[in-house]
């Protein structure tokens, strides 16, 4: 198994200038602030991502293509130099899709919104595989939720499956696998496996080769709307397709707090180590080939000490999944 990250937020204050730096230090700058400030400077620099990984001693990146993002304005001399440094370094590459504002039409009722959607979404793919990406992952998209109920769910679901076999195939023909994520209780469908499997079972029906990257941490996200946690809350994993996986997300949530991703090693959610144990033995067992660990951080230290806290985070996770 490659152990590799999203970094998500953890380095954009290396991206602050030193006078929006100041400002953020003294609290003139929010969190908020930095965000729209900092984030598509760091995405755009995908070797320094690269060089990092390689720094704390991970396998993988997952380049993040949460709006807003730099990829499309990217010239092939960027991506392709990007790539020789990955391969020189053996870190993988993959690449989440976006999952908001035109993304989310996958699943639109409109016909018209869903193809305006999965075009978008192949622009994204065609960067993807210049850079030199293994596989990509997105969300299913969603829907008002005015109109999550009734006969608009089958509706949802074909639309998916339509932009699944559109996306799983062009993605194929680059070499690539699609990995269909589950949403979170926050979105309108497709958050359980319930929901997932039939979309997942008519694409590969269809012979095209897609993927299911179940993220845990997006369940839990369920305990806001009166589903309980599992227990252990691992248990999911065991229940899941061989033949679906390929690579998974790994992350925690404080449901007391609705805190999303906190690092893993502070152990502030309802993952601890034994359960990261069981789940690396459950990935062990299923052929899983790449974990991503997706963390971020809202409190202003940890944005500022956001590179040792990944390493720190990075080190307790190796001596579970890669001993």
């Amino acid at each position: 198994m490659r152990l590799g990250r999203n970094f998500t937020n953890l380095l954009e204050y290396e991206y602050l200038t030193d006078e929006e730096k100041a400002k953020f230090d003294a609290g003139e700058l929010k969190v908020p602030d930095m965000d729209a400030l900092a984030q598509a400077r760091f995405k755009k620099d995908i070797i320094r991502q690269i060089e990092v990984a390689n720094e704390i001693n991970l396998r993988h990146v997952e380049l993040d293509g949460g709006i807003p993002n730099p990829y499309l304005g990217m010239d092939d001399e960027e991506l392709f130099k990007a790539r020789e440094v990955a391969e020189k370094l053996d870190v993988t590459l993959s690449l989440h899709l976006p999952y908001t504002y035109v993304a989310e039409a996958t699943c639109s009722f409109q016909e018209e919104d869903r193809q305006l959607a999965c075009e978008y979404l192949k622009r994204y793919l065609d960067m993807a595989a210049k850079v030199g990406c293994t596989y990509c992952v997105m969300h299913p998209g969603t829907v008002p939720f005015y109109q999550a109920e009734g006969r608009y769910l089958k509706i949802m679901e074909n639309m998916l499956i339509r932009s699944l076999k559109d996306l799983g195939a062009y993605s194929q023909d680059k070499g690539m696998l699609l990995h269909l994520e589950n949403n979170t209780a926050f979105d309108t469908g497709f958050v359980t496996t319930d929901e997932i499997y039939p979309v997942m079972d008519a694409v590969r029906e269809a012979g095209i080769d897609v993927r299911f990257c179940f993220d845990l941490a997006h369940t839990f996200t369920q305990v806001q709307t009166s589903a309980e946690i599992p227990d252990p809350p691992e248990a999911p994993y065991e229940d899941l397709p061989e033949e679906l996986l390929y690579s998974l997300h790994i992350g925690d949530y404080v449901p007391e707090q609705k805190l999303f991703h906190p690092p893993i090693h502070h152990e502030k959610g309802k993952m601890k180590e034994e359960n990261f144990k069981n789940m690396a033995r459950i990935f062990e067992e299923k052929g899983v080939e790449v974990v991503i660990i997706e963390t971020a951080v809202r409190d202003r230290q940890d944005l500022i000490n956001g590179y040792q806290i990944m390493a720190e985070e990075t080190a307790f996770l190796a001596d579970i999944f890669n001993k």
